[in-house]
C-alpha cells in the first residue's frame, strides 16, 4: 500500500481516485491479517473473562474453589496487551476508512457501527449482565460464606476475628502478632478486618495492645473507613475516641464520611467478596449514626480525584464535584466501555483531519514511525499514563474506565495505541517490517518482560525485594507494563502478518461473528462460571468449558438468528463480496468496531 506525499486538502489529491462525500481517497491492499487479529482480540476477551472466576486473588463476582495462581497469571497477561492491540488495529482501519471514503463517511460509519451498538447495549446486554452478576454474587457469597464459617478460630487471627472469638485473638497478640500485617487475600489490617466483621471486642483488644487506629491497609483505607462503610457505629466511635483521623484519605482520596455516604448497592458486592453476612437495613441505620458522629467531629466529605480542599465550604463546588465523580465512576458502560472510547477517538481524529485540510497541512509517508527508536519512544510515552494506574499492588495492567466521563489517564493510555494505528496506516509497511522479529519478540515479551513486570507490579513470585530496592518497584512496574503492552502487541501483528497474509473464508466469517460474540458473551460466561463451580475439575479444564461453550453457543445463535437478519446488518452492515485486490474499506468488520 503506497500513499503519496501530499496535502490533505482535496484540491491537492490525485484526480484519478474516486471521491466520496466531497473527499477523494485511495484504495489500498486489504489487510487480512489485521482482520484476523481483531477477531483474535475479541475471542481472547472471552477467555479472559472466563478465567477471572478461576484467578486466585482476583475479586470477580464468582469465586471458584478450583482457582489457582496460574489462571491469575494468564488473565494478567491477557489484560496487559489485548486492548492496546485492539486499539492499534482500530486506529489502522479508522485511517484507512477515512482515506477511502472521507471524513463524513467515516463519522457516519462509526456512528452506525460503534456508537449505536454501544448505546443499544446499555439497554440490552448490560442490564442482563448486571442481573447475572447479582445472581452470581448472591450464590457465590452463600457458598463461600458457608465454607469459610466452618474454619476454626484457632487457624489464624483472621479466622478468630471472623468467628468473633476475642479470647483467641488475645492469644495471637500475646504470641507477638504484627498488627501491621495484611490479610493474605484482602490486603487489609487486622483492625480494619475487625471493623468490617463488626467485632467490637477484638477492635478494643487491638487498640489496647498498641495498634495505631490510623494504620493503613494496602489501598490506604483505615479501620474508620471500614466501620463507616458498613455502619459499624460502636466501632467507629471507639476508633474516634482512640485518635482515628476523621479526615483520613484512601488511595482514591475517599474520607470516612464519603465511605459512609457511599452507594448502598455496593455493600452486597463488597461483603460478598469478603464472605460476610450483613443486613442492609442495619447498615443504612448505622450509617446515619456514623455520619452524624463524623459531622459532629468536623469530618469533611471530599475525594482527591475531584480535589476539594478540606477547609472549603463552597457547597456548589461540592455538588459539581459529586456530579463529576458520579459521571466518572458510575459503571454505566460496563464491558462496552471500549466502544465509547473508540467513538470519541474517531471524532477527535476527524476534527484533527478537518484542521489539516483547512490549513492544507501535509500528511507524508510516516515509515519512520515504525523504526526501533520510534517504538522505544512510544514505550516511554506510555509510561506517563501507566504511572497513574492502580498502585495497590494486586492487579496488573490498565485501569478500566466505565463511566460517561473517561478517566483521563486511561483515555490517554489507549489513545496512544490508537494514534499509533493511525500512523501505521501511513507508514507504507508493504514489506511487513512492523513486528517482523516476532519469532524472538514474542518469547521475550511473554517469558521475560511479562513475568518481571508482573512481579514488580504485584510481588506474586516473592522475589522483587531481592531484585531491586523497594523504592524502585513502582518505576520498574510502570516501565515493565508499558514495554510488555508494546512488545506483545507488535509481536502479534508480526505473527499474524506472517501466518495469515491471505484471505481465508473461515477467518472472514469469524471476523464478522466476533463482534456479536464479544458484545453478548459476558452474561453467558458468568452463568457458565456458576454452573461449573460445584465440579472439582482443574481450573484449566473449567476455563476451556466456559469459553468454548460460550463461543459455540453464541456462534450457533449468530449463524441461525443474527448473520442474515437485521441484527447482523445493524452490527456489521450489509455484507457484500469483494475481489481480493479491492480496496479494504475499514475491514470486513469495520463493519464492526475496527
Amino acid at each position: 500500500m503506497m500513499i503519496p506525499t501530499t496535502s490533505v486538502h482535496p484540491s491537492n489529491l490525485n484526480s484519478n481516485v474516486r471521491s466520496v462525500d466531497g473527499r477523494k481517497g485511495q484504495d489500498g491492499e486489504r489487510r487480512h491479517d489485521l482482520d484476523a487479529l481483531r477477531a483474535f482480540a475479541m475471542l481472547l476477551g472471552i477467555f479472559y473473562h472466563a478465567a477471572l472466576s478461576l484467578a486466585d486473588g482476583f475479586p470477580w463476582f464468582v469465586q471458584d474453589p478450583s482457582a489457582n495462581r496460574i489462571m491469575y497469571i494468564f488473565q494478567s497477561a491477557v489484560h496487559g496487551f489485548r486492548m492496546p492491540l485492539f486499539f492499534i488495529v482500530s486506529g489502522f482501519f479508522t485511517a484507512m476508512l477515512w482515506w477511502n471514503r472521507g471524513t463524513i463517511a467515516l463519522l457516519s460509519h462509526r456512528f452506525r457501527r460503534v456508537l449505536l451498538p454501544c448505546l443499544v447495549g446499555l439497554f440490552t446486554v448490560v442490564p442482563v449482565s448486571n442481573w447475572m452478576i447479582g445472581q452470581a454474587m448472591v450464590r457465590s457469597g452463600i457458598q463461600r460464606t458457608a465454607s469459610i464459617q466452618k474454619e476454626p478460630a484457632s487457624a489464624d487471627i483472621w479466622a478468630a476475628i471472623r468467628q468473633l472469638d476475642s479470647r483467641q485473638v488475645e492469644q495471637f497478640l500475646e504470641r507477638g502478632f504484627d498488627m501491621r500485617e495484611l490479610h493474605p487475600e484482602y490486603r487489609i489490617t487486622p483492625i480494619t478486618w475487625a471493623a468490617l466483621v463488626g467485632d467490637v471486642a477484638s477492635t478494643r483488644l487491638l487498640l489496647d495492645a498498641g495498634c495505631d487506629p490510623n494504620v493503613r491497609s494496602e489501598d490506604q483505607n483505615t479501620a474508620l473507613h471500614a466501620a463507616a462503610f458498613l455502619g459499624r457505629y460502636d466501632i467507629a466511635t471507639l476508633l474516634i475516641e482512640r485518635g482515628a483521623d476523621v479526615n483520613a484519605q484512601s488511595s482514591t482520596g475517599e474520607t470516612p464520611l464519603a465511605s459512609a455516604r457511599g452507594d448502598l448497592s455496593y455493600v452486597p458486592f463488597i461483603t460478598g467478596l469478603l464472605s460476610l453476612k450483613v443486613d442492609l437495613a442495619d447498615v443504612q441505620a448505622g450509617r446515619k449514626l456514623v455520619i452524624a458522629e463524623l459531622e459532629r467531629r468536623g469530618a469533611k466529605d471530599f475525594t482527591s480525584p475531584i480535589a476539594k480542599p478540606p477547609g472549603s465550604e463552597n457547597r456548589a463546588q461540592m455538588d459539581w464535584s459529586a456530579a463529576i465523580a458520579l459521571l466518572t465512576y458510575f459503571p454505566i458502560f460496563s464491558y462496552l466501555w471500549f466502544l465509547w472510547f473508540l467513538w470519541w477517538y474517531v471524532v477527535l481524529f476527524a476534527l484533527v483531519m478537518w484542521l489539516f485540510s483547512r490549513w492544507s497541512w501535509p500528511i507524508r509517508s510516516w515509515n519512520w514511525a515504525i523504526s526501533t527508536w520510534s517504538i522505544a519512544g512510544l514505550v516511554l510515552l506510555t509510561t506517563l499514563p501507566t504511572s497513574r494506574f492502580d498502585a495497590s499492588g494486586w492487579l496488573f495492567g490498565p485501569d478500566t474506565s466505565v463511566g460517561v466521563l473517561p478517566m483521563m489517564h486511561v483515555f490517554g493510555y489507549y489513545a496512544i495505541f490508537f494514534v499509533f494505528g493511525l500512523i501505521y496506516f501511513h507508514a507504507q509497511d508493504a514489506e511487513g517490517k512492523l513486528g517482523s522479529s516476532w519469532p524472538w519478540l514474542l518469547p521475550l515479551s511473554f517469558l521475560i518482560i511479562f513475568p518481571v513486570a508482573l512481579e514488580f507490579s504485584t510481588g506474586i513470585f516473592n522475589v522483587r525485594d531481592s531484585l531491586l530496592d523497594k523504592g524502585w518497584h513502582r518505576t520498574a512496574a510502570v516501565v515493565g507494563q508499558s514495554l510488555f503492552a508494546w512488545t506483545a502487541s507488535l509481536g502479534c501483528i508480526g505473527l499474524f502478518r506472517s501466518c495469515l497474509p491471505k484471505e481465508n473464508a473461515w477467518i472472514k466469517y469469524m471476523a464478522y461473528a466476533s463482534y456479536w460474540l464479544y458484545l453478548t458473551h459476558l452474561p453467558v460466561v458468568i452463568w457458565m462460571q456458576m454452573v461449573v463451580v460445584p465440579y472439582s475439575w482443574p481450573a484449566s479444564v473449567k476455563v476451556l468449558v466456559i469459553s468454548m461453550t460460550t463461543i459455540l453457543g453464541l456462534l450457533a445463535v449468530y449463524h441461525v438468528a443474527v448473520r442474515s437478519t437485521w441484527i447482523g446488518v445493524f452490527l456489521n452492515g450489509k455484507r457484500f463480496s469483494r475481489r481480493p485486490s479491492a480496496g479494504y474499506v475499514g475491514g470486513s468488520t469495520a463493519e464492526g468496531t475496527t
